[in-house]
This record gives C-alpha cells, sequence and structure tokens, in this order.
C-alpha cells in the first residue's frame, strides 16, 4: 500500500510540475503508460517463483553490461547527460545503467547464497563480489554518472552485512577505504582521476561548491533555488499547483532530481514528511518479510531491493536538502522517468514474491527422502537434525494449516506453531513400540 500511495503522489506531483495540461505525450501522459505497465509486468511475476531468479541472474546481468556499454555509441543525450538508449525510436527511450541496479543484486544475492559461509566471508570469498560489483561500477562511472554507480555501491554494502564479514577481513576492507580515501584526497589521486576522466571537472566543480559558500547565480543555482522553493512551502505549502518557483522556472528539474522540492514547495512541511514517512514504512514492511524468507536468497533479494529504494531516497532528499553536493539520482516513485518507475516497482514485485511464499517445497520428495511413504511412519517426524522435511500426516480438521492434504512433503516453517520439540512428539507421534 506505501508503493501504491507513493506512486500516486509523483503522478499528482509530475501532474502540477507539467502544467497541469494533459495531452498523449507530455511527461504526465508517458509516467501514466510506463506505471501501468509496470503494474502488469507486478502482477504477472507474482505467478512465478523467485527462486527462477537465480536461474536468469546472469544473463540479465551480461546483457545489462552490454547495454551499458551500447549508450557511450549508440546512446542519446538528454540534458547534457549522455545516458540512454532509443528503443524503436528517439522519442522513447530507456537508461540501462537502470537496469544493471536490480541486475547486480540479484547477481550477488545468487552468487553468495550459493556459498557455504559457517564462519563468515574471508577475503578471497569478497574477490568474485568485488569484481561483480566493480565492472558496472566502472563502467556506469565512465558514462560519466558518479550518482548512480556510487548508488550501487551503496546498495550492496547491507548484503554483504547480512551474509557477514570476518571482523579481520572488515578491518582490512575500512583500512584499504581509508588509504584509498586519504590518497585521494590528500596525495594528488583527485587530479590523477581528473587526468584519465574517471572523474569529470563538474564533479568537481559540485562537491568545491558543496564545501564552499553558494554563488547563487553560477554554480550554486540548483541547490539554492531548491532550497528557496522548499523554505516558501512552509508548513502546509503554498497549495496544489500553486508552486511559483517551479511554476515560473525558478526550480531546474523540478520533475526529475528536484521533484521532493515541488513538492515540498506545494505541500510544504506536512507533505514532504509524510511521503518521507510512506518510504520509510515501505523499507519498513520489506524488511519484515524476511521472518518468513525460507532460504538465504530470498533473504539476500528483500535486503537488496530495499537497499537499492532506500539509498536513492536517501541520496536525492540528502541532495536536494544541500546535505550532500549535488549528483543525478531521482527520487524513487515520485520523479519522472520510464525505466526509474519500473524499476522500483520491479523491487516492490520481487519482495512480494519472496513474502507470499514462506514454504520450501521439496523438489523431489521421494528421491530425498526414500523412507517417506514406508509404513507404518505416516504419522512421524523426520527428526530436526535431518533433511528438515516432514511426513505428510493424516488430515486433520482442527488444524488444516498444519496438514493440509494437498500438499507436498516441505521445510519446517510449522514449527513455529509449537512450542517445543518434546509437546510435538506427545501430541502428534504415536510411542514406538518396544521391539
Amino acid at each position: 500500500m506505501a508503493s501504491l500511495a507513493l506512486l500516486g503522489i509523483g503522478l499528482i506531483n509530475l501532474f502540477s510540475t507539467s502544467g497541469g495540461e494533459l495531452s498523449f505525450w507530455n511527461s504526465f501522459s508517458r509516467q501514466l503508460i510506463f506505471t501501468g505497465f509496470a503494474l502488469l509486468l507486478l502482477s504477472l511475476s507474482l505467478f512465478f517463483d523467485y527462486s527462477l531468479l537465480k536461474y536468469v541472474s546472469w544473463p540479465l546481468y551480461f546483457l545489462s553490461i552490454v547495454l551499458v556499454i551500447l549508450v557511450k555509441y549508440y546512446g542519446i543525450k538528454v540534458n547534457g547527460a549522455l545516458r540512454w538508449l532509443p528503443l524503436f525510436t528517439p522519442d522513447i527511450r530507456f537508461q540501462p545503467s537502470e537496469i544493471m541496479k536490480i541486475a547486480v543484486v540479484v547477481a550477488l544475492a545468487g552468487y553468495l547464497s550459493s556459498k557455504p559461509n559457517k564462519n563468515g566471508l574471508g577475503l578471497m570469498d569478497l574477490l568474485f563480489p568485488t569484481i561483480l560489483v566493480g565492472l558496472p561500477f566502472y563502467v556506469i562511472l565512465k558514462q560519466p554518472d558518479m550518482g548512480t554507480a556510487l548508488h550501487i555501491a551503496l546498495t550492496v554494502v547491507p548484503i554483504f552485512i547480512l551474509r557477514k564479514i570476518r571482523l579481520w577481513v572488515l578491518i582490512t576492507v575500512v583500512t584499504i577505504f581509508m588509504a584509498a580515501f586519504s590518497w585521494l584526497f590528500f596525495f594528488g589521486g583527485l587530479n590523477f582521476l581528473l587526468e584519465k576522466k574517471v572523474v569529470q571537472g563538474y564533479h568537481l566543480d559540485r562537491y568545491e561548491n558543496f564545501l564552499k559558500e553558494k554563488d547563487p547565480t553560477g554554480k550554486g543555482w540548483q541547490i539554492t533555488q531548491a532550497k528557496n522553493a522548499i523554505g516558501s512551502g512552509q508548513v502546509n505549502g503554498r497549495g496544489y499547483m500553486e508552486g511559483s518557483q517551479q511554476k515560473h522556472g525558478f526550480l531546474p528539474a523540478a520533475q526529475t532530481d528536484f521533484a521532493f522540492a515541488a513538492l515540498a514547495e506545494e505541500w510544504g512541511f506536512v507533505g514532504a514528511v509524510s511521503t518521507l514517512a510512506l518510504f520509510f514504512i515501505l523499507i519498513w514492511s520489506s524488511l519484515s518479510a524476511i521472518s518468513r524468507c525460507r532460504d538465504s536468497f530470498g533473504s539476500l533479494l528483500i535486503v537488496g531491493m530495499s537497499s537499492l529504494i532506500f539509498f536513492q531516497m536517501i541520496i536525492n532528499v540528502a541532495m536536494v536538502t544541500d546535505l550532500i553536493p549535488v549528483v543525478g539520482i531521482p527520487l524513487p516513485f515520485i520523479s519522472y522517468g520510464g525505466t526509474s518507475v519500473v524499476i522500483n516497482i520491479m523491487c516492490v514485485a520481487v519482495v512480494l514474491n519472496v513474502s507470499m511464499r514462506p514454504y520450501k517445497f521439496a523438489e523431489a520428495p521421494i528421491a530425498e527422502n526414500p523412507l517417506l511413504w514406508e509404513s507404518p511412519p505416516q504419522n512421524r517426524l523426520v527428526e530436526e537434525s535431518g533433511s528438515g522435511v516432514r511426513r505428510l500426516l493424516p488430515h486433520d480438521p482442527k488444524e488444516p494449516d498444519l496438514h493440509p492434504p494437498h500438499r507436498l512433503p516441505h521445510f519446517k516453517p510449522w514449527l513455529k506453531h509449537f512450542a517445543t520439540k518434546n509437546w510435538v512428539n506427545q501430541q502428534l507421534l504415536e510411542p514406538e513400540k518396544p521391539r
């Protein structure tokens, strides 16, 4: 519900920033079409088990890499940024870097979930995942799109935290990061990256503008006008479609990067805080679905998708309120962008898919458990240290969830209904006869 509410707020805000006009192919109409298409994809995706994502994770990952590389040769430049590929016609385009975000999460979750992790991830265990994340990070950074590259790097951090990292490895990683930070800002590393065109000159201008006093008519124009718009909204806002900053063209990128400023101007502090509250409700409800997860792959998917939306929201709001330098990151569900809204809704679709499948059915129950149908053990349970699959029990109308006659044996989510294993033995198991 929170995601649907955010979609509604985004469409209402976009209708205002697009001039309040309905036409066949303006920004509001296009966003409405992409939203409907994304909701259709969400509905269809719920019919498929999320475990299928493991089989398509690598094709999706490499296809996304290829698409991001093709932007350099066949991309379309919009507002000075080369980030889009045409889809049949230049008027219809998509952003491959947005697809890359979800591809990295799925591939990383699939890889880490397939590796044993008794004592935590070691240094060598992090080598391949680092390459997996570093390759799209570098390719997107060369577009150049530093905001999306940093977003991908931040998104994967909670996945590694959930998978657990050994303490000495964590200390080593932090030491390497601090050394790289020192080289970058104190030993000429930034100049080296500028020479190699890994970092662009305007990135440095934004960083310096953030640290120094703003030039309201020069490099600080964007952030100055964004703060003016937010401040003019005060508590209750100027009113819907009454935002003078964006209506008269003072607020730049009011439909995309600075959509939150346009929203705050018209709806004020109350509207801005309510929108942020919906984001936190969405993240909290998504993470709570981990308790119903049946495997590590599902848990990592939920954390990755939630992290993707969370960090994108945090970066955008912090940028608009001048807490961090300006980066080109849209606000999820609110900012205009067809690829962005589709990817964000698909993140929600993955979380819903995982949470609605708490049971793990055995693929070949008889082959995995040869004694499953032997007589008399139809009223026995496999030991907890065994395969983790329960035997079918006679149907009990008083406990339909406990003895579903239509289900195959599955892993033990039902044990949570009982206090102790001894209670299960007393209530459900017939005592074995002495031999």
